[in-house]
């Protein structure tokens, strides 16, 4: 293998450590060897010491590496940017914080590593595509891409109460969703990057900031458009044929759109529901004929496997639960039909919504700010979503600080179903209704202890609130990717660059999100690239299908009930779950909270089955 590149052949788990330049780089090295558990090394980066620096498997189009004396900067993930820019960098580089304008500046979506004069820089994307992980090996701090890689190298178990928060409906609260689940692996956040000097102990330094969402609209819709272009290109630039989701939305259809113009051929698959008021499939042909290089890949839910196929074969666990576990074999075919049609790179419009919509947090700032556009807005709302009042008097009433909303929520927290537990809060979380007292228990102390180390200061709410709401989509995205580019089909999500959610979020909050028009600021930005009649859409279609589907997976979820490890570990009464599973679901909780604790059950079976019983050294958090 050559120290100062790598190779990837094959498929497999993709993940690399960040080892310091010292004594602690040749220990680990040691100890990883050529790999262990599902982690296969194929791949290496010396520090310019010698010593070893990154160690992992990855595929080499996705690296880009420059030196300069005692320098090397690495770019590991999308980025279009060339070699000798990457050179460029590591020639100014004259200590770590001097990487932090390029940081700002490259398109794509990348984890961004240096060391400089043996000052090791470790960083992630700002919107948790790209994330990093810290623990302690052979007496200093290890970083990786991955929590359950560093879990292996140190012996790190499951943490049971932090699990809890996986469990949390409609999803854990922002302080709580993006925390390792590993006791002795630390999680570094997203607009962080972790610095580790040699011989001083390891800290975290802030290097992102939200913009400030002071643009109009008119202004912000041509540097979405410039942001979203070049994050495109970024895939179909890459040295991978591409193919794209055409769902008939419009954040898909944009995607396709961009991605059409740059290719000669474009696969573009779609789902056709069987719900006669789901108008997807109608949507996707409207935008089919306006993009020559489509070539459309159609299937019916006939032509997919039900809900939660194979749920009871195992697989990798990798460091969270599966998103989406009830696709999981779905996901399979669908990259099985667009791999035969020659795609290796697949792009989705996920992170759409959460981009291009402003959280309603928005509301009682403009409120206060302007108060005849803001009850505007309000009454659009109301009328567009048919609010009664009580729901506008919580909203305008609701905890402005996240420390607080923290607190409001351990008080409120209680298992679905079990009356009006929310206690008044907008934003309240519950539990399934087969978790058990203890389970409860801890989510409330989860929260109390968030609490203690939340922003007291509420300043800023509605911007804290987008960002938040984006980067819940970005892990999400974060663990699909992981999966996919494991199976062989990687997949990509334009959105969730930085730079492309940096542009949504710098337009004004009232701008982005209207009762009156449906994604304005894309409209705006894609008129003239996107087909006319599809920007014009209004609707959002979509349906569940596990609903419909319940009797032909009842049996398999019912079977993993048997000897489930979350009933071992107190979290969950499994006679309960059994009697929602052997019941109706009359609500939209019921398919949500089963697919969440299906997620996690059959992560920790896997956990079993790959190797994570064994230790390669001692740690503990870095």
């Amino acid at each position: 293998m050559d120290a100062g590149r790598s190779a990837t052949a094959g498929h497999g788990e993709e993940w690399f450590v960040v080892l310091p330049d010292d004594e602690c780089a040749l220990a680990v090295a040691a100890a990883l060897g050529p790999g262990a558990g599902p982690f296969t090394v194929t791949g290496r980066l010396d520090h310019p010491s010698g010593r070893p620096w990154l160690i992992g498997r990855w595929d080499e189009r996705d690296l880009l590496v420059g030196t300069a004396g005692r320098t090397r900067v690495a770019v590991l993930g999308c980025c279009p940017a060339p070699p000798d820019a990457i050179t460029a960098l590591a020639r100014r580089a004259t200590r770590p914080a001097d990487l932090d304008r390029a940081a700002g500046a490259l398109a794509g979506c990348f984890h961004l590593l240096a060391t400089v004069d043996g000052v090791v820089r470790a960083q992630g994307s700002a919107f948790g595509v790209r994330r990093v992980f810290r623990a302690r090996a052979a007496g200093s701090t290890v970083a990786a891409d991955r929590a359950d890689v560093l879990a292996l190298l140190t012996g790190s178990g499951v943490d049971e109460a932090r699990l809890v928060s996986r469990l949390m409906f409609p999803a854990a609260p922002p302080a709580l969703a993006g925390v390792s689940l590993w006791r002795e692996v630390a999680d570094v956040p997203e607009d962080h990057y972790l610095l580790v000097p040699p011989g001083e102990p390891a800290r975290t330094v802030r290097w992102w900031q939200p913009p400030r969402p002071t643009r109009s609209l008119r202004d912000g819709a041509p540097a979405l458009r410039e942001a979203l272009v070049e994050a495109v290109a970024a895939r179909t630039g890459s040295g991978r044929a591409v193919s794209a989701d055409l769902s008939g939305g419009v954040d898909s259809t944009a995607v396709c759109a961009l991605a059409a113009a740059r290719v000669d051929r474009l696969p573009a698959f779609t789902v056709v529901s069987p719900d006669p008021a789901d108008d997807d499939e109608h949507w996707a042909r409207v935008a089919a004929a306006g993009l020559p290089a489509v070539r459309r890949v159609v299937v019916t839910d006939a032509d997919l496997p039900t809900p939660y196929s194979g749920i009871l074969d195992p697989g990798v666990a990798r460091d969270e639960p599966y998103p989406d576990i009830h696709l999981r074999a779905e996901d399979a075919v669908r990259a099985r039909l667009l791999t035969a049609q020659g795609a290796e790179l697949h792009l989705t419009g996920d992170g759409g919504d959460e981009v291009l919509h402003a959280t309603l947090a928005y509301l009682p700032e403009l409120l206060r700010r302007h108060p005849l556009l803001g009850c505007a807005h309000l009454r659009g709302h109301r009328a567009l979503h048919a609010w009664p009042w009580s729901r506008v008097a919580r909203l305008l009433a609701g905890p402005r600080d996240e420390r607080s909303a923290l607190l409001a929520q351990a008080r409120a927290l209680a298992r679905v179903g079990d009356g009006d537990a929310d206690g008044g809060h907008p934003d309240a979380v519950h539990l399934p209704a087969w978790a058990t007292p203890a389970a409860v228990d801890a989510a409330r102390e989860l929260l109390r202890r968030a609490a203690l180390e939340a922003d007291p200061s509420g300043r800023d709410r509605a911007l804290r609130d987008s960002v938040d709401l984006v980067r819940h989509a970005g892990r999400l995205q974060r663990r699909t990717s992981l999966a996919a580019a494991a199976d062989g089909f990687p997949v990509a999500a334009p959105f969730l660059d930085d730079r492309v959610a940096e542009a949504c979020l710098a337009v004004r909050p009232h701008e982005r999100t209207t009762p009156w028009r449906y994604k304005p600021l894309l409209a705006e930005a894609l008129r003239g690239v996107v087909p006319e009649r599809s920007l014009a859409r209004s609707t959002k279609g979509g349906t569940s299908p596990e609903y419909a589907a319940l009797p032909r997976y009842r049996a398999d979820l019912l079977a993993l009930c048997e000897d489930s490890r979350l009933a071992a570990l107190g979290l969950i009464d499994v006679d309960r779950l059994r009697a929602e599973l052997n019941g109706v679901w009359l609500s939209d909780a019921s398919p949500i909270t089963v697919e969440q604790t299906v997620g996690c059950e059959r992560w920790l079976r896997d956990l079993e089955s790959t190797g994570f019983a064994t230790t390669l050294m001692t740690g503990a958090p870095g």
